[in-house]
């Protein structure tokens, strides 16, 4: 399951980053700064998304590990909803992968 998960997630962002490659004209000089455009916003996506993930994994884990809910429940319940959703919606805020950042959350 995970993997051909991160297989469509890899093709998104590769998607993402091809639109830089679709234009109108020919000429070198556009092809260039294409270039330079798809392998920084590729990097930006590859890096970041997984950054993000680990980062946010590591923060729920902290948060899970030193406060005690025991007796509250409905606190343990809306910390995990919001620790699955906190990670895509700041992907999305920073123009990355949400599903990567989940899958490594």
């Amino acid at each position: 399951f995970g993997e051909s998960v991160l297989n469509d997630a890899v093709g998104l962002v590769l998607f993402r980053a091809f639109q830089y490659f679709v234009a109108n004209t020919n000429d070198a000089e556009e092809v260039v700064i294409d270039t330079s455009e798809f392998l920084t916003g590729f990097l930006y996506d590859s890096v970041g998304s997984p950054t993000l993930g680990v980062l946010s994994g590591l923060i729920a884990a902290l948060l899970f590990k030193y406060l005690d809910m025991h007796s509250t429940p409905l606190l343990e319940l809306s910390l995990f909803v919001l620790i699955m959703y906190v990670p895509f919606l700041l992907a999305q805020l920073f123009d990355l992968s949400g599903i990567v950042t989940i899958l490594f959350s």
